[in-house]
């Protein structure tokens, strides 16, 4: 009886070690999922610096997933950078940050947030890390600009309102509705770039819906062990990239796509709001001329109130 005792508490003790050494992996395992930030910030920034450290130990399982990465990988460093600094002044203006995964570096621009697609610096951070994650899905090679930023949009953040209309007024309006039109408009203007990010994400959102959860990671395996993205894509999603685009674009473009949602309270909120903005906007022009016609008015009053100098009296012209 004493052994069986013994050997039950053996068996029990046993059970609870094995326990705590599985609790201990999976904790392990979900620390590891966590990218190490290297924050890098002058004295002003001091207080977003801070803030970026403290997005460290959030949730990265999606982005991971979504690339079809385990493990982060190495450390990434992340610059802030101020406005007026040298990496501010080699990029557009409208731009929010960039990876360099060659260096495992991500540079932010904390005065510029927000700034579509990234409302806040969180978003921005994600997004940017992202980009470190893609690199690193697809051991360093190449992959299409709307495939990069498509999926680094999607795994910073959800999808919202603005978002949806940003591809309605591209669908309806000035395009893109090619991936040729669509990676060139990443290098316009700050209108265009946001286009391309909006319709980047949803082409990425589309990839996803048609074909799966894993489709992205399989196509970045595919990219890592050697294959061009062409093929890549071929083999994780059983049809060509252009196949693919060309059926988003027939998709977006039809009208049984959009009416439901033209037909929508969210639609007419959206109009309601657009309208606002543009009587406002109006109104401050009208001001503006307003302003500009008293400043113009206020000299001649003035002369006019002055009285007449000596000299000016036409009994003393003779």
């Amino acid at each position: 009886m004493a052994d069986a005792r013994w050997l039950g508490r053996w068996v029990a003790a046993g059970a609870v070690a094995l326990g705590v050494a599985v609790a201990g992996r999976a904790v392990g395992a979900r620390a590891g999922a966590a990218p190490a930030l290297l924050v890098e910030a002058p004295p002003a920034l001091a207080r977003q610096a801070a803030a970026v450290r403290a997005l460290e130990g959030g949730d990265w399982g999606p982005a991971l997933k979504l690339v079809g990465l385990r493990r982060p990988g190495p450390p990434i460093r992340v610059v802030l950078a101020p406005e007026g600094s040298r990496l501010a002044a080699n990029v557009a203006s409208w731009v929010s940050g960039y990876a360099v995964p060659e260096l495992d570096t991500v540079v932010l621009f904390p005065g510029r947030v927000p700034s579509y697609p990234d409302g806040n610096l969180e978003a921005l951070l994600h997004h940017e890390v992202a980009h470190m994650l893609l690199a690193r899905a697809a051991g360093g090679r190449a992959v299409p600009r709307w495939f990069n930023e498509g999926v680094a949009t999607v795994a910073a953040r959800e999808w919202g309102i603005g978002d949806g209309a940003r591809v309605l007024l591209a669908t309806i309006g000035r395009g893109p509705r090619s991936l040729a039109e669509l990676d060139a408009g990443f290098s316009g203007d700050a209108a265009a770039a946001a286009r391309s990010y909006a319709v980047s994400a949803a082409l990425v959102r589309y990839l996803l819906q048609q074909h799966g959860d894993d489709v992205v990671g399989a196509i970045l395996a595919g990219v890592s062990h050697g294959a061009d993205f062409d093929d890549a894509f071929a083999a994780a999603a059983g049809e060509s990239v252009g196949a693919f685009a060309r059926g988003y674009f027939r998709r977006e473009t039809s009208w049984t796509r959009w009416v439901p949602f033209v037909t929508s309270s969210t639609a007419l909120w959206m109009a309601i709001t657009a309208l606002a903005l543009l009587a406002i906007k109006r109104r401050r022009e009208r001001d503006a001329r307003l302003r500009d016609g008293w400043a113009l008015e206020e000299p001649a009053r003035t002369a006019a109130d002055l009285p007449p100098r000596p000299e000016d009296d036409p009994a003393h012209w003779n």
